[in-house]
């Protein structure tokens, strides 16, 4: 069994140290265990009464990940569910258990409902994903054991298509009930903790970003926003992909490119995408800004340093601002 204080320790102290002094650690994870109540938000007991008693409900995601590292919870909590049941009716029960919300449903992969709702200054979102496993629960030569070995071989199938190692882990959802939080197995099947440990931004797989290039700039928003380094071999990946991004919707690149503005240092983080030739594809006229080198005697630096400089400067007196 896993010792998940000792791991935690080992994992926030290590992104407590600057990059180039953190030193690497190996740990022999098989079947990983951390206990519910590190997950547990006051609002899930209202979600426990929306949920119905035959639906099989994870956490799964960001929340997931974010916990595990202790993130600060700031004005914006996004949970992430997988159910087994209608998600859409699961938010229209829980609307009326809170009195208030916004709901809206749609279709990606699979079905998807939403709710969006405010408690003071903190903006709550609450997704919830379904997860078909009525043919598991149908079929009569499979026994309480064998229905329960399928229902897990199917969550790891759903983890198995997201993004990011560290996003595709996963717990039981009644295992993060307040008084009722107990030790619960963490689901995940690509190694999402190992990566956390080593803080790498590492594909579930390239077939998965193949499918859903927007999720080239989500990789590095997210190696921004937890200072986190990306795999080197999917580094090389990316620059010999980067066209791909081409055949995403504008205006999920727009959402991921103003998420990046709004996190520190997002100078670097653009700096990066154009170094890997993303930027370029979606803002062709870089590739001008990058051949003028010498802006005569008054600038200092050549345009595409120059306006960098600009975005970073701008950080640093907005910073001052806030102070």
């Amino acid at each position: 069994m896993l010792g998940i204080e000792k791991l935690l320790e080992k994992i926030l102290h290590r992104q407590n140290i600057p990059k180039d002094q953190r030193e690497e650690f190996d740990l022999d994870i098989k079947t990983k265990y951390v206990h519910g109540l590190l997950f547990y938000n006051s609002y899930f007991d209202q979600v426990a009464k929306a949920l119905g008693k035959d639906t099989v409900c994870l956490i799964v995601g960001g929340w997931i990940r974010d916990r595990l590292l202790n993130r600060p919870i700031k004005n914006k909590v996004d949970v992430d569910f997988i159910v087994t049941t209608d998600p859409f009716e699961i938010v229209k029960k829980l609307k009326n258990i809170l009195g208030k919300g916004d709901i809206f449903s749609f279709e990606k992969e699979k079905d998807v409902a939403t709710i969006i709702f405010y408690e003071g200054q903190t903006r709550y979102r609450f997704d919830f994903s379904y997860m078909d496993i009525s043919d598991i629960m149908s079929n009569p030569q499979l026994d309480f054991y064998d229905k329960e070995k399928e229902i897990i071989e199917r969550v790891n199938q759903d983890l198995l298509q997201r993004d990011f190692t560290i996003n595709a882990m996963a717990i039981v959802f009644d295992d993060a009930l307040g008084m009722g939080a107990s030790q619960t197995v963490l689901f995940d099947p690509s190694g999402g903790l190992e990566d956390l440990q080593t803080g790498i931004i590492r594909p579930v797989s390239y077939e998965n970003i193949q499918k859903d290039p927007v999720r080239i700039f989500r990789g590095f928003r997210i190696a921004q926003q937890l200072d986190f380094e990306l795999d080197k071999e999917y580094e090389k990946w990316v620059k010999k992909n980067k066209e791909l991004v081409k055949n995403s919707p504008v205006e999920r690149i727009r959402d991921e490119i103003l998420k990046i503005f709004e996190g520190e240092d997002s100078y670097k983080t653009i700096e990066k995408l154009i170094s890997a030739g993303i930027f370029q594809q979606i803002v062709p006229e870089i590739n001008e800004m990058i051949k003028i080198k010498n802006q005569g005697e008054f600038h200092k630096y050549p345009l595409l340093e120059h306006s960098l400089k600009t975005v970073e400067y701008m950080e640093e007196f907005l910073k001052k601002k806030s102070y």
